[in-house]
């Protein structure tokens, strides 16, 4: 008895001293930090106000708000020549999107200067005759994307006064030999919300337990901006005013290293680039990544200094341009990604121990200061590479066989936004002078674009157009194929050669003016082609006003004159008799229409059709008004919810209801005729839930499902969906190290699919092809519907258009549903098994979307997949 007692003593001794010495860390990393625990103990400038002093608290000890921030960044701009704060634009939310300038007081004055020479440095035709001997290199801080991943933007507070207030030799001569632009918050919005959480969540005794409610943000938590999109995937597609304020900012001044600042799981340590070498873009030079790799040492060696761990060259890789740490290798600067392990709060628990809030900021003030070092350490290489980088491109490009592209477009509202997006990116763009006929499609002179690779941006022109689907890897961080003309919907081809001439250049996109075609003192009705991308604003509009609008169901042709003028299924048609305003009033309301929406409306002055469709014709059907509501909130994943929201608050003008999914219940659920089901979980919703929506269906209404709520349906037999069974797959080497390599190859991850549509069916309408890109996030598929007819959209035999498929997936896809529609009662479901939305830029997704919204009522009874009465 007395050695069992001894021998339990000692252990009880042991667990208190390692409860003590666990609490003691706990307390040391909790405690406040003085500035030298984050920075080097130097002379600072007493006139520059320390973070401390502007916000009452040492940084680490609150999550600075983005008000805070905003306010710190500008007694800095005030108290100091060393700063120049400038404002690149407004979030969704209004909050401004700050850039600091900071340099020598000297290289201050002189910016404008050393900003020409940089461009001239990046252009081939000047880069050699820059003097970049003392030319001060160009160096980026972009902290926080996403809004929850809080070192960041923390942080830079600490990296600017470091910069405007130290007093010693390499201060001075990093302020003497860079200029540093630093975005001390990318995500404005999302900052906000996040660090709203977690200071409200703060206890005076941290609480470092991972269940507690602090490291459980609400939804949509802080990661997404204003409409829950991820900022850090939209570089590319420009999307959001936050994105398209910031290209402008990188291709005005063209940095030649930009530092990403991110987070990632507690339980992680610290990585930054060069990712893994077989995922690196071929079309970025390798010197890149060899310089990459220079810098990385500076970072180890930093790191190394306090003790922190990190690695390298894993899990992280440099392939998709729309990420914020590989779009500058595009333009000849290094993108260099930092991800700290996340506190995610201000102290919590993780497997490598205690992960405080100051201990994550420290980290990511280090990387930012091994970036100076090593800047100015590797600053004649990095300068020399972007001399010769605009040239080596162009070597590369005259050795292609693509020399450019040929694209063109019927709608000219879509065209101009793809030109939009080309110009924002610098991208060079030429009017085509002749016509052409090039694999069957034809290129108008006057109307079609030519984009050469061999220009000012050979990187992005070729990443923006390219279709790709030979990989050298076969794990991708992020989707695989994103090729912008085939979400856009625009007919394009490749061309072997390239004349084009300095007169063809386009500068600016078009003006956009509405027109009215015909006499209006006689109108009969009015008329607006389907092809249109702003049809569908403009009918909500007119519908809000009181407007009825109708809808062909099938072409029809009208004498115009003399002469016969055909018009396709979807034109809308607003009869001049029988509305709520008088002929004139109504004219000037369709004048003020196209006008506002950029829309060509032509007019008739006779109902009476050529064909024997005519405008009072069973066939051409009144337009319901959408009244719309959308399930967001827990389990349903925010992006998907996002981009609902988005297109119709801004590509539509409509309004949006939001309902959370347990309010579905206690809703009053008749105003709707349209509820979207967006991507996500539903199991939080009973037998009473799901009747309540099967009633609501069956009176007539319309349930708009994408993706995993689709799935969802049908695990609920609520629609008849049969899963495709996938093609038996290799088994693996069965060795244990090739394990994760293996598995990744099985995996689709974000690959564009050529699918056939039904151009009669009211989904498709507008769409001029038969031909229709969607892009692929999952390996699910689903055989087409039993009712031939239900299947509007399906994959192609060879549905690869761009991105990686798996090996032995390749009968997988073929002539699966993209697009299925089901009917209960008297209502419809449209299921959309691929995203139409996918993160805001799928514009022919788009057009199939607004379809389901205003025409899912017109659809026939004997065309739908038959459900649950």
């Amino acid at each position: 008895m007395y050695h069992l007692f001894h021998h339990t003593t000692s252990h009880l001794k042991v667990i208190f001293l390692l409860i003590f010495l666990v609490s003691q860390s706990a307390f040391c990393q909790t405690n406040k930090k003085p500035l030298t625990y984050f920075l080097p103990d130097i002379q600072y400038d007493k006139s520059i106000p320390t973070p401390e002093a502007y916000l009452g608290f040492q940084i680490g000890e609150w999550h600075v708000s983005h008000d805070q921030l905003v306010g710190y960044f500008q007694a800095l701009d005030a108290a100091s020549d060393r700063m120049e704060l400038v404002n690149y634009g407004r979030s969704h939310e209004n909050r401004p999107l700050l850039t600091a300038i900071i340099s020598s007081a000297e290289n201050i004055k002189n910016k404008e200067n050393i900003r020409e020479k940089h461009l001239a440095l990046s252009n081939a035709n000047t880069a050699q005759s820059v003097d970049i001997s003392s030319l001060p290199l160009i160096l980026w801080h972009g902290y926080t994307i996403h809004g929850n991943e809080a070192s960041g933007n923390n942080a830079a507070l600490l990296v600017a006064y470091y910069l405007v207030a130290g007093q010693s030799r390499e201060v001075d001569q990093i302020l003497r030999q860079t200029l540093i632009l630093l975005d001390p918050c990318q995500n404005p919005d999302g900052v906000q919300r996040f660090s709203t959480w977690v200071n409200s969540h703060k206890s005076s005794h941290l609480v470092s337990d991972p269940q507690s409610r602090e490291f459980s943000e609400t939804w949509p938590g802080g990661r997404y901006n204003h409409y829950w999109f991820d900022m850090n995937r939209d570089w590319l597609l420009l999307v959001h005013p936050e994105s398209r304020g910031r290209i402008s900012m990188l291709h005005r001044w063209q940095p030649n290293v930009l530092t990403d600042h991110h987070e990632m799981g507690t339980n992680s340590t610290f990585y930054f680039h060069p990712g893994a070498p077989s995922s690196n873009n071929p079309n970025t030079p390798e010197e890149n990544f060899i310089l990459t790799e220079e810098l990385g040492k500076y970072h180890a060696h930093a790191l190394d200094s306090i003790g922190s761990l990190y690695y390298t060259k894993y899990n992280f890789d440099d392939f998709y341009y729309g990420k914020g740490s590989t779009y500058p290798d595009a333009l000849g600067a290094m993108g260099i990604l930092f991800e700290q392990a996340s506190s995610r709060g201000h102290l919590q628990e993780s497997v490598n121990g205690p992960v405080s809030f100051p201990f994550t900021i420290r980290n990511q003030v280090n990387v930012s200061l091994s970036t100076q070092k090593g800047c100015l350490a590797l600053r004649d290489r990095i300068l020399q590479f972007k001399q010769r980088h605009h040239q080596l491109l162009l070597n590369k490009a005259a050795s292609e066989t693509t020399k450019g592209y040929i694209f063109t477009c019927s709608d000219r509202s879509r065209l101009d936004d793809f030109l939009g997006i080309l110009l924002q990116h610098h991208v060079d763009v030429f009017t085509s002078d002749k016509e052409a006929s090039i694999n069957g499609n034809q290129y108008p002179a006057g109307a079609s674009y030519v984009v050469p690779i061999a220009q000012a941006q050979p990187i992005l022109a070729k990443t923006i157009f390219e279709k790709v689907k030979n990989f050298k890897d076969s794990s991708f961080y992020d989707v695989s194929g994103w090729t912008l003309p085939l979400a856009y919907g625009l007919q394009y081809d490749p061309l072997s050669q390239v004349d084009v001439k300095e007169k063809q250049r386009i500068n600016s996109v078009p003006k956009k003016n509405g027109i009215i075609i015909g006499q209006t003192t006689k109108a009969y009705a009015y008329l607006i082609s389907a092809e249109q991308t702003n049809m569908y604003p403009a009918i909500y509009s007119l519908q809000s006003q009181g407007i009825q609008v109708r809808c062909a169901l099938s072409d029809f042709e009208l004498m115009q004159g003399k002469k016969a003028v055909k018009y396709q299924k979807g034109t809308a048609i607003v009869h001049t008799s029988n509305q709520t305003l008088t002929d004139s009033a109504l004219d000037a309301l369709m004048h003020e229409t196209a006008e506002k929406y950029h829309l060509t409306i032509e007019v008739t002055s006779t109902g009476n059709s050529t064909s024997t469709l005519t405008i009072g014709h069973p066939l051409v059907q009144a337009m319901k008004m959408p009244s719309v509501a959308a399930i967001a909130g827990n389990g349903i994943q925010p992006q998907s919810a996002g981009e609902v929201w988005h297109h119709l608050d801004k590509n539509l003008s409509m309004p949006l209801t939001i309902l959370e999914p347990g309010r579905w219940r206690s809703a009053s659920i008749q105003r709707y005729n349209t509820l979207i089901l967006p991507e996500g979980s539903y199991s939080s919703w009973n037998d009473a839930d799901i009747a309540k929506m099967k009633e609501w269906v069956q009176q007539g209404n319309t349930l708009i499902c994408v993706g995993t709520s689709c799935q969802w349906l049908a695990s609920k037999a609520i629609i008849n969906l049969t899963i495709r069974k996938e093609e038996k797959k290799a088994a693996g080497s069965g060795n244990y190290e090739n394990a994760e390599k293996e598995t990744d190859a099985r995996v689709l991850a974000g690959s564009i699919f050529q699918t056939d549509i039904d151009l009669s069916h009211p989904l498709n309408f507008g769409l001029k092809s038969s031909k229709s890109a969607v892009m692929k996030t999952s390996s699910r598929v689903y055989e087409p519907t039993a009712n031939a007819y239900a299947t509007p959209a399906k994959y192609s035999p060879d549905f690869l258009l761009s991105g990686y498929l798996p090996k032995g997936s390749e009968n997988t896809y073929k002539s699966g549903a993209s697009t299925t529609v089901h009917g209960m009662g008297s209502g419809k479901i449209i299921c959309f098994h691929d995203n139409p939305l996918f993160r805001g830029y799928w514009k022919t997704g788009e057009r199939m979307f607004d379809n389901a919204l205003f025409l899912s009522g017109m659809i026939e009874s004997k065309t739908i997949e038959s459900g649950e009465e």
